[in-house]
């Protein structure tokens, strides 16, 4: 859960700079979360290509 701008300001200077950093690590995680569904579908879509130019080269000779 991402701190509140207050609740970052009430905190001691060191433990502000841990809850910015758990922030920004929270945000990491949840964007390459994201990313995996895109490459998944990008690799899928890759390895069908891939097929498909090669089944395209034995079916022509």
């Amino acid at each position: 859960m991402a701190y509140r701008k207050s609740t970052l300001r009430r905190m001691p200077p060191e433990t502000r700079k841990y809850a910015k950093l758990l922030n920004e690590l929270e945000s990491v995680l949840r964007k390459g979360k994201n990313l995996t569904d895109h490459i998944a579908r990008l690799e899928l879509d890759s390895r069908a290509l891939a097929h498909a130019k090669e089944q395209g080269t034995t079916t022509e000779e």
